[in-house]
């Protein structure tokens, strides 16, 4: 999806998601065109992301958690007290 569409779907704006990409909190795949292409991951992960920064983690923290590749989640280090 465009990002956009990610932004309307999500109702972050579209600078706030350019800003998660550059600080490497989630991936992009760009087009032939140069568009930006996100996908359905992404906007799960910035529910997440703002979830965490909105109880105290840093982005350093949610960077540290959050998996490059869904195999590697680390779902039980994300969700421990």
């Amino acid at each position: 999806m465009t990002i956009g569409e990610l932004a309307k779907l999500t109702g972050l704006a579209a600078s706030r998601i350019r800003f998660y990409e550059a600080r490497g909190l989630i991936r992009v795949r760009r087009r032939a065109n140069g568009y930006r292409d996100y996908g359905p991951e992404a906007a799960m992960l910035l529910e997440i992301i703002g979830n965490a920064q909105s109880v105290g983690f840093s982005l350093e923290q949610i960077r540290e958690l959050l998996p490059l590749h869904s195999e590697t989640w680390q779902h039980d280090r994300l969700v421990a007290p």
